[in-house]
């Protein structure tokens, strides 16, 4: 549907879309004055009318002009008075159509201000905040690839009052040989664990967790257990982390009572 607005300052009529209207909330700019104004304001969906053009007045004609005066016997021939044509009233000009303006102006929208510099600022503050937000979620990968990072991340935290854990990567954990046994056969309940970890990462680890899972002779699962650091670094002499290529004993003293384990699972993690 076609809707239709006039210029309050110079009256000039344009054709308007219900989509340029909205997008400048109705403000809009003339094409013939140049000013800014409502368009909600004279907006209407009747199309504009051509004005009428004022009727002439037709001329009088001849036949219109009055009969001539009989002539009349005098003694010196005199010329019968004739009335002249009258001049025909002058036609005002025509009003201006308002619909030819439609197509004789262009349709503008106001050109709002341009804030170039606030934009690049905003823009670059963002940019610098989802860096540190990337660098602080990705701070394990960083410290593996660039080992010298460490220190710049402790300094922050050291500055901020935070901590910066040691990285987590289960990959590069593996179990390099385990055994479950009793030791004495009199007491078939009481099992020693020995398990050797070895960090195959280039980067000091934190310790991990393991998961003991206990089995039957059809490999049903009987008991399972997990073990944090501090259950089974109390028998070990460990450092701050495991060593880039070092290798962890573990070795554990359980009681699985009436339980008759044929075989066992061990999975390694971090909770």
């Amino acid at each position: 549907m076609n809707l239709y607005t006039r210029c309050l300052h110079c009256g000039t009529t344009f054709r308007v879309t219900t989509q340029q209207l909205q997008a400048s909330s109705g403000q809009v700019r003339c094409g013939q004055c140049k000013q800014v104004f409502d368009a909600f304001a004279t907006l209407t969906a009747q199309e504009p009318q051509p004005a009428a053009p004022e009727r002439q007045t037709p001329s009088p004609t001849q036949s219109e002009l009055p009969p001539a005066a009989p002539p009349v016997e005098k003694s010196a021939p005199t010329q019968i008075p004739v009335r002249p044509k009258e001049r025909p009233p002058a036609v005002s000009a025509a009003r201006p159509d308002p619909a030819a303006s439609l197509y004789e102006w262009e349709f503008r929208m106001p050109v709002a201000p341009r804030r170039t510099g606030l934009w690049v600022s905003l823009s670059l503050l963002l940019l610098a905040l989802l860096a540190l937000q990337g660098a602080y979620a990705f701070r394990t990968e960083l410290m593996v690839l660039v080992p010298q990072s460490r220190m710049y991340y402790e300094r922050v935290c050291e500055w901020l009052g935070c901590t910066v854990g040691l990285p987590r990567l289960s990959r590069y954990l593996h179990i390099e040989a385990s055994d479950l046994k009793a030791p004495d056969p009199a007491r078939p309940g009481e099992l020693e664990l020995l398990v050797a970890v070895r960090n195959r990462a280039p980067v000091e680890q934190d310790y991990p967790a393991f998961e003991l899972t206990l089995t039957n002779s059809q490999e049903q699962t009987i008991a399972r257990r997990v073990f944090l650091p501090a259950e089974y670094l109390q028998w070990t002499e460990a450092a701050d982390g495991l060593k880039a290529g070092a290798e962890l004993p573990i070795r554990l003293f359980l009681d699985t009572g009436e339980l008759r384990a044929a075989n066992y699972r061990l999975y390694m993690f971090y909770p």
